[in-house]
């Protein structure tokens, strides 16, 4: 008996030496794990009070997730006509012009930025189950769009976060913490604190749209993925299963784009023909802007028209939804 216990004395005095570089180790990774929510805390409450803070970082990408801020305070469940896209629907629509037009409406401009075609039918699908009155989507569409629909890059942000997001079901502080970015907060801060947007710059309606009030120099070359036309009939199901039209619209086209890119207009005709193709439902429309001849004295880029063409662009969409339901 006092052989046994004296040799279990040794060996919990042999452990002892082999358990304190472990005990070390785990405080060591504590502290460093505090360490580091305080410091993204501090970097937070330091960005907040310089009113540098950017939205949450649902996506990562500013355009989206301030768009995402700007839904959360949205009582999306009135909403009866939403648009959804690129910047080429959140730059080119005057929202409360829609609503003049068509009497009843209640239009939204959900579309943030950077999207292609088939992002735009994943947000769209997303939104739609939070909007149970909406009778129109709305899209407006450059080639731009259709560059490129991988698979891999469709779901752009998690749904369930964002959905509980947009709800209120989370704090808003919470996707700070399980998308934690210091170094796209700071280079977002220090971007906002050197070129914040002004109103020189864009004009807002009040309805989630930002049109642009400078042209700038973008010349995108076209380029188009044969999976695009597959995310427009994704986004035509999405609107049709939630019993909503599907509603189209091509920009004009820039004169000095087309001279560069589309002399005969061939690559425009053949693109449109596609998208045609591509959409089944009888009552979805696709309205072709080459109907409006502009000048490039009204657009911003060939994918942005400049403050105020956006209004008379929105009237030809308005007049033809007129047509459509008789009012």
């Amino acid at each position: 008996m006092s052989d046994q216990h004296s040799s279990h004395r040794k060996d919990t005095t042999a452990a002892a030496p082999l358990r304190r570089p472990a005990m070390r180790f785990l405080a060591a990774f504590l502290l460093l794990v505090l360490s580091g929510i305080g410091v993204a805390a501090a970097l937070h409450m330091a960005l907040a009070r310089k009113g540098l803070l950017p939205p949450p970082p649902l996506a990562a990408t500013w355009c989206i997730d301030e768009k995402f801020a700007f839904l959360r305070e949205t009582r999306l469940e009135e909403v009866t006509l939403f648009a959804i896209g690129s910047s080429a629907t959140w730059r080119n629509l005057d929202m409360p012009l829609l609503e003049r037009r068509l009497p009843g409406t209640r239009a939204l401009n959900a579309a943030p930025c950077y999207l292609h075609i088939d992002q735009t039918a994943f947000m769209a699908g997303f939104l739609l189950e939070r909007m149970p009155r909406v009778d129109t989507v709305l899209a407006v569409v450059a080639p731009r769009d259709f560059e490129a629909c991988p698979l891999s890059q469709r779901a752009f942000f998690d749904p369930h976060l964002g959905g509980a997001y947009l709800n209120g079901a989370v704090p808003g502080w919470l996707p700070y913490v399980t998308g934690f970015r210091p170094m796209y907060l700071a280079r977002e801060a220090i971007e906002q604190e050197n070129l914040p947007p002004g109103p020189d710059d864009v004009a807002l309606d009040g309805h989630g749209s930002s049109i642009l009030r400078k042209p700038h120099f973008w010349r995108p070359a076209p380029a188009f993925d044969p999976a695009c036309y597959e995310g427009l009939a994704a986004l035509e199901e999405a609107a049709s299963s939630r019993g909503a039209r599907l509603v189209v619209a091509t920009l004009p086209v820039m004169p000095e784009w087309g001279e560069r890119f589309d002399r005969n207009g061939s690559l425009v005709e053949s693109w449109t023909r596609e998208m045609r193709a591509a959409l089944r439902q009888p009552e979805t429309l696709l309205l072709d802007g080459r109907g409006l001849a502009w000048g490039n004295q009204r657009f911003a880029d060939p994918v942005h028209l400049l403050y105020p063409y956006h209004r008379p662009f929105t009237d030809f969409i308005a007049s033809a939804l007129a047509r459509q339901t008789g009012s």
